[in-house]
Protein backbone atom coordinates (compact mmCIF):
# COMPACT_ATOMS: atom_id res chain seq x y z
CA UNK A 1 0.00 0.00 0.00
CA UNK A 2 1.57 3.22 -1.01
CA UNK A 3 2.73 6.20 1.97
CA UNK A 4 -0.15 8.02 3.27
CA UNK A 5 0.24 11.16 5.43
CA UNK A 6 -2.86 11.41 8.16
CA UNK A 7 -4.04 13.61 11.14
CA UNK A 8 -4.86 11.89 14.40
CA UNK A 9 -5.68 12.56 17.63
CA UNK A 10 -3.45 9.99 20.25
CA UNK A 11 -6.96 7.90 20.40
CA UNK A 12 -6.99 7.59 16.32
CA UNK A 13 -3.66 6.47 16.31
CA UNK A 14 -4.29 4.21 18.44
CA UNK A 15 -6.83 2.89 16.13
CA UNK A 16 -4.91 2.98 13.39
CA UNK A 17 -1.51 1.27 14.33
CA UNK A 18 -4.02 -1.58 16.03
CA UNK A 19 -5.35 -1.76 12.41
CA UNK A 20 -1.85 -1.89 11.04
CA UNK A 21 -1.18 -4.84 13.51
CA UNK A 22 -3.63 -7.00 11.62
CA UNK A 23 -1.84 -5.41 8.19
CA UNK A 24 -5.48 -3.49 7.70
CA UNK A 25 -5.22 0.02 7.29
CA UNK A 26 -7.18 1.20 4.55
CA UNK A 27 -10.80 1.12 6.27
CA UNK A 28 -9.21 2.85 9.59
CA UNK A 29 -7.20 5.43 7.24
CA UNK A 30 -10.92 5.85 5.51
CA UNK A 31 -11.99 8.11 8.44
CA UNK A 32 -9.13 10.35 9.00
CA UNK A 33 -7.73 13.53 6.40
CA UNK A 34 -5.62 11.82 4.61
CA UNK A 35 -3.22 12.87 1.96
CA UNK A 36 -1.60 9.70 -0.73
CA UNK A 37 2.00 10.72 -0.78
CA UNK A 38 2.74 7.50 -3.37
CA UNK A 39 6.10 5.74 -2.89
CA UNK A 40 7.83 9.13 -0.69
CA UNK A 41 9.84 7.00 1.55
CA UNK A 42 11.69 7.98 4.96
CA UNK A 43 14.35 9.63 3.22
CA UNK A 44 12.84 12.03 1.41
CA UNK A 45 10.47 13.27 4.31
CA UNK A 46 13.63 13.63 6.32
CA UNK A 47 14.64 16.09 3.29
CA UNK A 48 11.45 17.72 3.12
CA UNK A 49 12.13 18.21 6.48
CA UNK A 50 15.36 19.77 6.02
CA UNK A 51 14.37 21.70 3.69
CA UNK A 52 11.45 23.35 5.05
CA UNK A 53 12.80 23.98 8.87
CA UNK A 54 16.19 23.90 8.61
CA UNK A 55 16.65 22.03 11.85
CA UNK A 56 19.92 20.09 12.46
CA UNK A 57 19.75 16.74 10.28
CA UNK A 58 20.76 14.69 12.78
CA UNK A 59 17.46 15.84 15.45
CA UNK A 60 15.55 15.59 12.29
CA UNK A 61 16.96 11.77 11.73
CA UNK A 62 16.14 11.08 15.25
CA UNK A 63 12.46 12.08 15.60
CA UNK A 64 11.28 11.38 12.18
CA UNK A 65 12.78 7.55 12.26
CA UNK A 66 11.85 7.18 15.69
CA UNK A 67 8.29 5.33 15.32
CA UNK A 68 5.01 6.02 16.86
CA UNK A 69 4.08 2.29 16.38
CA UNK A 70 5.65 -0.31 14.32
CA UNK A 71 4.26 -3.84 13.61
CA UNK A 72 3.50 -6.74 16.57
CA UNK A 73 6.90 -8.23 16.07
CA UNK A 74 9.05 -5.68 14.45
CA UNK A 75 9.35 -7.85 11.52
CA UNK A 76 8.51 -5.22 8.97
CA UNK A 77 5.27 -4.15 7.49
CA UNK A 78 3.60 -0.77 8.45
CA UNK A 79 5.33 1.63 9.98
CA UNK A 80 3.78 4.82 11.50
CA UNK A 81 5.95 7.83 11.78
CA UNK A 82 5.18 10.98 13.20
CA UNK A 83 5.43 14.38 11.32
CA UNK A 84 7.49 16.76 13.55
CA UNK A 85 5.39 19.36 15.00
CA UNK A 86 7.61 21.96 13.33
CA UNK A 87 6.88 20.71 9.75
CA UNK A 88 3.34 20.66 10.43
CA UNK A 89 3.68 24.13 11.75
CA UNK A 90 5.42 25.88 8.91
CA UNK A 91 4.12 23.97 6.03
CA UNK A 92 0.35 24.88 7.25
CA UNK A 93 1.38 28.88 6.48
CA UNK A 94 3.39 28.28 3.61
CA UNK A 95 2.35 30.73 0.44
CA UNK A 96 2.07 29.45 -2.95
CA UNK A 97 5.53 30.83 -3.76
CA UNK A 98 6.96 29.34 -0.58
CA UNK A 99 5.50 26.27 -2.15
CA UNK A 100 6.44 26.78 -5.94
CA UNK A 101 10.31 27.46 -4.51
CA UNK A 102 10.45 25.15 -2.29
CA UNK A 103 9.46 22.02 -4.50
CA UNK A 104 11.94 22.99 -7.22
CA UNK A 105 14.89 22.84 -4.35
CA UNK A 106 13.16 19.75 -3.09
CA UNK A 107 13.12 18.39 -6.34
CA UNK A 108 16.66 19.21 -6.85
CA UNK A 109 17.48 17.58 -3.72
CA UNK A 110 15.40 14.22 -4.79
CA UNK A 111 17.23 13.91 -8.14
CA UNK A 112 14.32 14.29 -10.26
CA UNK A 113 16.51 13.71 -13.36
CA UNK A 114 17.50 10.50 -12.04
CA UNK A 115 14.79 9.33 -11.35
CA UNK A 116 13.38 11.13 -8.66
CA UNK A 117 10.23 13.26 -8.26
CA UNK A 118 9.92 16.22 -10.52
CA UNK A 119 8.77 19.96 -8.85
CA UNK A 120 5.30 19.63 -9.54
CA UNK A 121 4.89 16.21 -7.88
CA UNK A 122 6.66 17.82 -5.23
CA UNK A 123 4.01 20.74 -5.21
CA UNK A 124 1.44 18.53 -5.02
CA UNK A 125 2.83 16.95 -2.16
CA UNK A 126 3.17 20.12 -0.41
CA UNK A 127 0.21 21.89 -1.46
CA UNK A 128 -1.57 18.75 0.31
CA UNK A 129 0.40 18.80 3.60
CA UNK A 130 -0.18 22.69 4.07
CA UNK A 131 -3.84 21.59 4.07
CA UNK A 132 -3.48 18.54 6.23
CA UNK A 133 -1.64 20.51 8.35
CA UNK A 134 -4.17 23.50 8.56
CA UNK A 135 -6.78 20.59 9.08
CA UNK A 136 -5.04 19.00 12.01
CA UNK A 137 -3.94 22.56 13.41
CA UNK A 138 -7.99 23.07 13.76
CA UNK A 139 -8.67 19.30 14.99
CA UNK A 140 -6.14 19.88 17.60
CA UNK A 141 -4.77 16.57 16.13
CA UNK A 142 -0.90 15.43 14.98
CA UNK A 143 0.50 14.69 11.88
CA UNK A 144 1.18 11.04 11.16
CA UNK A 145 2.75 9.19 8.14
CA UNK A 146 1.95 5.12 7.46
CA UNK A 147 5.00 3.93 5.77
CA UNK A 148 4.87 -0.25 4.11
CA UNK A 149 8.34 -1.82 4.36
Amino acid sequence: MPTVFFAASPDELRVVAAAAARADTSAVLAALDTVPAGDLDPAQLIDLDLLVTGTDPAEVRETVLTPAHEGPDDAGGTVLLPVRRALGSRLAHLSDHDVDALAERWAAADGAADGGWDAYRCGQLIRSLSLLALLAGADQRELFVRFDS
